[in-house]
């Protein structure tokens, strides 16, 4: 098969996080430089590689904002919010399963996941034949395939089967590739993390490298890859290893500190998209949280609105549970440093997402929409909540109680006044009783326990659809939400359809009918 004669693209600019709408799937950017003058070093490689990573984190419409918009608003935990219902639209659509085959917000996911894949193939490919430090060019390579990995799980549980390029192909190929079958694109899922399950742990890169991929990431999305196919013995064996042999990770010892800048890729972070600068250019900072944070109000807090938590979700939680506090602000909250009180006016629910509230203190960047802030993806205890949950599937209740506990626990010992501000209007009152550890050992019981508690503590995380898709509960929960609160969010829900989302329409036309749609759009 032919190389295509690719261009890193105005290297400098795709360093600085700049991407080109016209860059997609199946288009070539032609240039001076090419796969047969470029991809020759360990610097280069590095420096394609930093552009892989830089696709998750593109200006303005990065990964991170889709990540939200489809995990979190088309379920019963965020309203899109923003300013009435045609301001992102296509987010509304996905809020009440209305998404149209031209949704621009399904379009962008497909484009940026592709895009992210198609830098990972390019580091894969030529990383094996450049020349200078043979270790290095197979870490490159192994956090290209884990990467790569990322990219496709993502596809993959929103789509269905996609096609599957594993290495740089001309415009013209790409397009006569059909969709492949689910059973291959997670095949491929499992080799490319099994691969980058060798890579580097926590705590072995030094500062300028800290965004990196490391073996639990690799391990973590190996995990969630077992658990949407069902196969709970390998999840749980991949589990145990995070848990028990390899030890990277630990809790912060309250639950606040997460979205702290102090702790950015602290002990509990497994995954963060980075937007601090580091020594190798990787960020340039990101508007993510100017989105999310409330129309109303000061300078301080001014966004977009969008992200809004649902009243569904805020009764989910104990009065009491300290973890309201850090997932949902109010009006009348105010930051250290800041002359006004937050205003939620605009908000349907009253509430706004704490999460990614950046305090103006805290706002360091750039310019000021462009922040130096990471997100936060995946979380250790994300990990121990799957590994209570495969215990509990693989028959093993008790020991399923000690990591769903150490959550609980970190939670109720976590502080109900947040430190960064000076006025908060609601402070959970903790008791003696907060949180108690759970006993249950019945398994359809503690199930439902523990798919409450990763509901509260992952709350606003983009992971909800994610969990109701491999939980298939997806559509009764819901039915469930448009009957409880009389909306149209929720009701449309089809089992047939609504699991997955449409092949955007353009690439349908693009292999003129090589790609097919999924059922019901």
């Amino acid at each position: 098969m032919r190389i295509m004669k690719r261009n890193i693209i105005l290297l400098a600019c795709l360093l600085a996080g700049i991407s080109f709408h016209s860059c997609s799937l199946d288009e070539p950017s032609y240039g001076k430089t090419t796969s047969e003058n470029y991809y020759q070093t360990d610097s280069e490689i590095e420096q394609a590689l930093t552009g892989a990573y830089l696709q998750l984190r593109t200006t303005w419409n990065e990964y991170a904002l889709n990540h939200y918009f489809v995990g979190d608003c088309s379920t019963d935990d965020a309203l899109k919010g923003g300013n009435g219902d045609g301001d992102r639209a296509e987010v509304r659509d996905l809020s009440d399963f209305t998404v149209y085959t031209t949704n621009g917000e399904v379009g962008r996911r497909w484009e940026i996941l592709y895009r992210l894949i198609n830098r990972c193939n390019d580091v894969i490919y030529h990383a094996p034949g450049a020349a200078g430090d043979k270790d290095l060019l197979e870490r490159y390579a192994k956090e290209a395939k884990a990467l790569r990995a990322f990219g496709y799980y993502c596809l993959v549980t929103t789509f269905g089967g996609v096609p599957l390029l594993t290495q740089p192909m001309l415009p013209a190929e790409v397009l006569t590739i059909p969709r492949a079958s689910e059973d291959d694109i997670y095949t491929q899922i499992i080799q490319d993390l099994t691969d980058a399950s060798t890579l580097p742990a926590k705590g072995e890169y030094d500062e300028a490298d800290a965004y990196r991929l490391t073996r639990g990431f690799a391990k973590a999305m190996l995990a969630k890859t077992y658990m949407f196919r069902g196969d709970f013995t390998s999840a749980e064996t991949v589990l145990h290893e995070m848990v028990e042999t390899d030890g990277d990770y630990q809790l912060l010892p309250d639950y606040g500190m997460n979205w702290r800048p102090e702790y950015e890729n602290g002990s509990e972070s497994v995954f963060e998209i980075p937007n601090k600068v580091y020594d190798r250019n990787i960020a340039t900072g990101t508007n993510v949280p100017h989105y999310f944070t409330s129309r109303g109000g000061s300078s301080s807090y001014q966004g977009y609105g969008f992200h809004v938590p649902t009243q569904d979700l805020y009764d989910a939680f104990d009065a009491d549970d300290p973890r309201i506090t850090y997932i949902f602000t109010r009006t009348g909250d105010r930051y250290a440093g800041d002359t006004e009180e937050q205003d939620n006016s605009g908000s349907e629910t009253g509430f706004h997402d704490y999460k990614m509230t950046v305090p103006s203190a805290d706002k360091v960047g750039f310019d000021p929409w462009m922040i130096s802030y990471n997100i936060r993806m995946i979380r250790y205890a994300d990990i121990l909540l799957l590994y209570a949950e495969v215990l509990n599937e693989n028959g093993k209740p008790a020991q399923a109680l000690t990591y769903l506990n150490q959550v609980r626990s970190r939670a109720r010992n976590t502080s109900p006044v947040d430190p960064r501000r000076d006025k908060q209007v609601y402070v959970p009152q903790t008791t003696a009783n907060t949180l108690p550890d759970i006993t249950v050992t019945d398994q359809s019981r503690l199930r439902e326990i523990i798919w409450h508690e990763r509901r509260c503590e992952l709350a606003m995380e983009g992971w909800r659809r994610d969990d109701l898709m491999r939980q298939k509960r997806f559509g009764e929960v819901m039915h469930a939400y448009a009957q409880k609160y009389d909306t149209s969010k929720g009701r449309n829900f089809d089992d047939a359809r609504d699991y997955l989302l449409p092949v955007p329409q353009g690439e349908i036309d693009r292999t003129n009918g090589i790609l097919v749609q999924n059922p019901g759009y």
